[in-house]
């Protein structure tokens, strides 16, 4: 009886252990390589980005959305960024409209949460994260430890105004002529032209945090047709590509390690990004050098292919280097944690303004609890599109070995 049950728990253990997935076969000597190079090079992400602005105006952040440990980093570049006289932070998280309330709220005596979470709601009324909304704190505390005679630091609002009101049925947001409702005549380059005219008239620098589709500035990102499973031309011009026209290289893109859309299409499960060569490096190294940041031109990790994904649509031979200037890498994609949902973000004092600014319609009617709902299941959904991408990952290679 007892050789049975510890036979159970041995097969219990084996299920339900995570499985080591496959990563991609490297060359040995490429790999070799590339370890050796972030060994040799090794900085932390947090000094990595400062060092970009030596020779760099503009520093773009490219994120995926959601994950804790990426707005961290950004909280903790706050004042170092000070320290090292760049005094502005832009963000996609927040609108230009409500620059006002944002210089108000960082000058403030006393730290006003309720303020914050009014500026955060006005950008989205989903985006109910304690983490975003936590920037303004991190830089409130840092102006306020700053004497009077010093100059502040500026959180500056990149985003439209967009009216979701417009929007009475799904359908809708498939037509151009309702689109342009919505946005009102703005768009990503009015977004550029925030840190155009806020800090590169004034002969400043800055860092901008955003989504990464936003934070190209060389590369153009792609459409692709899943009907027809073909490269439909490249896509809007994005908040990036428009100040790296202005300025050329003096502005450039930093990735944080996520997913990536695969070869089929944007809405389709993700996959490894960089077809897995930087996840099955990173797990080749000491853990001492697992929290990295690296370039990606001129670098061993350059021609890192991804033929997997969406990017390579549209470029004869896309790689990593089209992609991106620099690297972050913090932990690997299975330790990766969501940020914090607000209870009570949607409340009796915004429901009203929540229904009619959901860019859903079948929110006109919902529930405060519908909405907050929404917000903490997007933390959980981002999170299993991980999962997704590594075990689609295993599966592929799997049916490769057999």
């Amino acid at each position: 009886m007892t050789r049975m049950l510890a036979l159970w728990l041995a097969a219990l253990f084996l299920f339900c252990a995570p499985q080591q997935l496959d990563f991609p076969q490297i060359d040995p000597d490429v790999k070799k390589e590339m370890k050796s190079y972030l060994q040799t090079h090794y900085m932390t992400p947090e000094d990595y980005v400062l060092s970009k602005f030596k020779d760099h105006d503009i520093v773009f952040l490219g994120e995926h959305h959601r994950y804790k440990h990426d707005v961290e980093l950004v909280q903790h570049l706050i004042p170092r960024l000070y320290e090292n006289g760049i005094y502005a932070l832009a963000t996609e998280f927040a609108r230009r409209e409500d620059q006002p309330l944002i210089d108000r709220l960082l000058n403030a005596p006393t730290y006003d949460e309720s303020l914050a979470r009014q500026i955060t709601f006005n950008g989205f009324v989903f985006w109910g994260y304690q983490d975003y909304v936590d920037l303004f704190k991190v830089a409130w505390k840092l102006n306020h430890g700053v004497p009077k005679s010093k100059r502040k630091f500026r959180i500056l609002g990149v985003n439209c105004s967009p009216d979701w009101s417009v929007i009475q049925k799904d359908e809708d947001r498939d037509s151009s002529a309702v689109m342009k409702r919505v946005w009102r005549g703005c768009g990503e380059e009015d977004w550029a032209r925030v840190i155009l005219d806020e800090i590169v008239a004034r002969g400043e620098k800055a860092l901008v945090y955003s989504g990464m589709h936003h934070a190209f500035t060389e590369y153009r990102q792609p459409k692709f047709n899943e009907a027809k499973q073909a490269f439909a031309g490249f896509g809007d011009v994005r908040m990036g590509n428009h100040v790296y026209r202005a300025i050329g290289k003096r502005a450039i893109t930093i990735y944080l390690h996520a997913v990536w859309s695969p070869a089929g299409g944007y809405g389709k499960p993700p996959v490894y990004a960089a077809d897995g060569y930087i996840d099955a490096v990173m797990a080749a190294m000491e853990p001492k050098f697992r929290r990295i940041a690296f370039d990606t031109r001129g670098t061993p990790f350059g021609k890192v292919p991804g033929q997997t994904s969406i990017y390579k649509h549209g470029y004869e031979k896309f790689t990593l280097e089209m992609f991106c200037d620099g690297y972050i890498y913090q932990k690997p994609l299975s330790e990766y944690k969501g940020v914090h949902a607000i209870h009570n973000f949607v409340n009796e004092k915004n429901i009203a303004q929540a229904r009619l600014q959901s860019p859903a319609p079948r929110y006109r009617n919902a529930s405060i609890a519908d909405f907050n709902q929404a917000i903490a299941k997007d933390v959980q959904e981002n999170l299993s599109s991980i999962r997704s991408a590594l075990d689609n990952y295993h599966r592929s290679a799997v049916s490769q070995r057999d």
